[in-house]
């Protein structure tokens, strides 16, 4: 681009001038240029205090002020031509000229050179009729210099470049990781004379944290009262302060305007998850946040969370079980404040206990809605941790960001150790490994959990394994002879006495009866400091899927039949890398499993678990955290029968920092950081809760 057009053509000669070149200091450096058309400017001579000549020049009356004393030694007069070392002194020397050069408050104290260009005196009095001169002087500090040229009433043409933008460009906070907003330093050419602009760098200690969005000055001739800008952004690498130094090399006299590049990263926990010791903020059956009754057909309750997440978390992770229902139904949860959606979050039929895992975004007031469609019911919900706001916080501690498994995989299968169901009251340890650098890091596992063949009703309870005592909760419930599944982000605590995998994270998973048990992994999260986790962003509940009526996929989906949903742009982005959903199995004609997993990622099968496990003629949800390919596409697989599902989105995971891509095909080269299948070897070890 060019620079701007130039305001007018430059004062006619005689000129009186000031340029100044401050490089040192810090705060009050940059380059200044003044001549009466457009500033104050003094000149005295042969003042009260002795000095030959003094210019005071400033911009207004309050910012921007230089000021030059000058005297040649006692007895002499200034030759054209002629080079004079000069000192800074408080009046005028025998035998070395004098030059003191100020500026907003600080002075250039230290030795220099003058360069007479122009000496014309009156010899009646003594002072100049006109004068010029360059001068260059090292000041106190050892990389402090004051350099510029002196005009008054001169014939000569001089070169000027001013920017008088702050020197200090301050990018502010940001979170680590992100681009924020550009700045600008605009550079205005002020001399008779055009100036001429070189390259743009950057240096200093941190010259990687900025980058030159924009530069019209570089190569570009500017004439009198022509403006050029640079534009800057800014992405800081780490926690603290990062800073750079902006050089503009140009040929007046300063020979470079330079600036100051500053930021300040902070870490944003935005969407990163915190898991929580499960406990109940919720049960209609003793008056646990809401009164001792069942919840009707009908009815909405609402729910206050806690005060702590309320004020912390833009989304809850909360197990909910339906008990004791009269008749069948669906419960659709969605935040308070907003028309409820046409979603269901757990579906039951008459007198049935059963739970599903729901992530749900919180009201404004930090409250959600619990809406019951059909028999009355009791209601009971369990809170599991939460997905942070937007905050400014925790520079050595975040909440974890996920990291989907390209290639879920299967912990534990009680069926295969060979030692029957676990018993009634024991649980069961699943550990995975992914090595010594990555195994502390990770704070929680995404986990489908399922019960099989049990002998009779019960429920299971996952948690950290700490203490070897099982939290008063329950993950899912069961009865007996049935294949019930229900996904949960667990805590991990190091597994102990886990032969080679000692130390590696782990969960626990109690049984209060006689049952197999499955855990399929899908992801895990981090303590917020591995390199390309996602983080949540929530949505309210939208139905992106209904076979029933076409949406999403046109049919029900037949036996061995695989069916792709694609993620609305309204939902999913470019730098959408999953999912959070709901999956519902609407009366499958035989019973059957359903398992989900990205469409169109390269050497990405799909894997041999499963996500619902719903009965012939059953209506079965669970929830689901689902990777998606380039284009925002997944899979819906089935196994035998025909059946008609749901997919219900509650949120979405992105990439961190954001890549802010332009077009689609960036998704694909810039897709989740997969930890890769963790080791794992079947504890086949039953321990006494």
């Amino acid at each position: 681009m060019a620079p701007a057009a130039a305001a007018g053509g430059p004062p006619a000669a005689p000129h009186t001038a000031l340029t100044v070149h401050f490089e040192g200091w810090g705060y009050i450096d940059g380059n200044f240029s003044y001549e009466p058309s457009r500033n104050t400017v003094n000149v005295l001579q042969q003042t009260a205090n002795g000095y030959a000549f003094q210019m005071q020049a400033s911009r207004d009356s309050h910012t921007n002020w230089h000021s030059i004393d000058l005297s040649p030694a006692k007895g002499i007069r200034f030759t054209a031509g002629e080079s004079y070392s000069t000192v800074t002194h408080w009046e005028p020397q025998d035998s070395v000229t004098v030059l003191n050069i100020r500026g907003d408050g600080q002075s250039c104290s230290g030795t220099g050179t003058l360069k007479v260009l122009e000496a014309v005196y009156d010899d009646a009095t003594g002072n100049f009729t006109a004068f010029a001169a360059t001068y260059s002087a090292k000041c106190s500090g050892v990389n402090q210099v004051a350099t510029g040229e002196i005009r008054f009433q001169s014939s000569l043409d001089y070169r000027a470049a001013d920017s008088w933008d702050p020197y200090r460009v301050r990018f502010g906070s940001q979170a680590v990781g992100l681009t924020g907003s550009p700045l600008k330093v605009t550079v205005e050419a002020n001399g008779t004379l055009p100036t001429t602009f070189g390259a743009a760098s950057l240096s200093g200690s941190s010259p990687g944290s900025f980058a030159i969005a924009s530069n019209t000055c570089s190569g570009n001739v500017l004439s009198y009262g022509q403006k050029c800008e640079l534009t800057f952004t800014a992405t800081a690498p780490a926690v603290g302060d990062h800073n750079a130094l902006l050089t503009l090399v140009e040929d007046s006299v300063g020979g470079k305007i330079t600036r100051l590049l500053d930021v300040t990263g902070y870490v944003d926990d935005r969407g990163t998850y915190y898991p929580l010791s499960p406990h109940r903020v919720l049960d209609t059956r003793n008056g646990t946040n809401a009164p001792v009754a069942r919840v009707a057909g009908g009815q909405e309750l609402r729910l206050q969370l806690p005060s702590h997440v309320a004020a912390a978390g833009s989304t809850v992770v909360i197990n909910v079980t339906v008990a004791d229902a009269l008749a069948s139904g669906h419960i659709s949860i969605y935040p308070t404040g907003v028309p409820r959606p046409t979603v269901s979050s757990l579906n039951y039929k008459h007198g049935w206990t059963g739970a599903n895992s729901v992530t749900v975004k919180l009201g404004a007031d930090g409250a959600i809605n619990l809406y019951n469609s059909g028999g009355s019911v009791h209601l009971i919900a369990d809170l599991n941790g939460y997905y942070a706001k937007d905050r400014t916080c925790c520079n050595s501690y975040t909440g974890g960001q996920y990291h989907p498994l390209a290639n879920p995989g299967r912990l534990v299968d009680t069926r295969e150790w060979g030692v029957g169901r676990v018993p009634a009251d024991y649980y069961i340890k699943a550990i995975a490994s992914w090595g010594a650098t990555i195994n502390p890091k990770i704070r929680a596992f995404a986990v489908n959990i399922t019960a099989t063949d049990p002998v009779t009703s019960g429920y299971l309870s996952a948690w950290s394994g700490y203490n070897g005592t099982a939290p008063s909760t329950s993950t899912l419930n069961y009865t007996r002879g049935a294949t019930v599944s229900n996904f949960a982000v667990v805590p991990t605590m190091p597994c102990e006495d886990c032969g080679s995998l000692t130390g590696a994270p782990s969960i626990a998973v109690y049984t209060n009866n006689d049952s197999h048990i499955i855990v399929d992994i899908v992801g895990v999260y981090d303590d917020g400091s591995l390199p390309d986790g996602l983080r949540f962003d929530p949505v309210v509940p939208t139905r992106i899927a209904d076979t029933r009526i076409g949406q999403g996929w046109p049919a029900a989906l037949g036996a061995a039949a695989t069916a792709t949903v694609v993620t609305p742009d309204t939902i999913a982005g470019p730098d959408t890398r999953a999912l959070a959903t709901n999956v519902t199995a609407v009366q499958p004609t035989a019973s059957t499993y359903l398992t989900v997993w990205p469409a169109g990622e390269d050497g990405v099968s799909r894997p041999g678990t499963s996500n619902l496990n719903p009965a012939a003629g059953s209506i079965v949800p669970n929830a689901v955290q689902t990777m998606v390919g380039p284009g925002n596409g997944f899979h819906v697989y089935n196994n035998a029968g025909s059946t008609n599902f749901l997919v219900d989105v509650v949120g979405t995971f992105y990439r961190y920092p954001q890549s802010k891509p332009v077009g689609p095909s960036v998704q694909s080269a810039e897709s989740a950081r997969d930890l890769g299948t963790p080791k794992a070897e079947p504890m086949i070890r039953f321990h006494r809760a």
